[in-house]
């Protein structure tokens, strides 16, 4: 698995409350260690989507 840094502002679902893929967040510098092709469950739609699917409904980390 490889491992990047991905801004948090982005309307991605590795940085969206609603998703329950492996990542980890500093919030002081605002990014998201992930790997974006990883699949994670989210909530909203009810389905394994990968990091880097998006979504209208986004709800960014805090």
């Amino acid at each position: 698995m490889s491992q990047e840094l991905k801004p948090v502002h982005a309307k991605r679902c590795y940085a969206c409350i609603q998703w329950d893929g492996t990542r980890s967040y500093n919030a002081e510098l605002q990014i998201v260690k992930v790997d974006p092709g990883s699949l994670g469950f989210c909530r909203i739609t009810r389905q394994q989507v990968k990091g880097t699917h998006h979504c209208p409904q986004f709800f960014q980390l805090r």
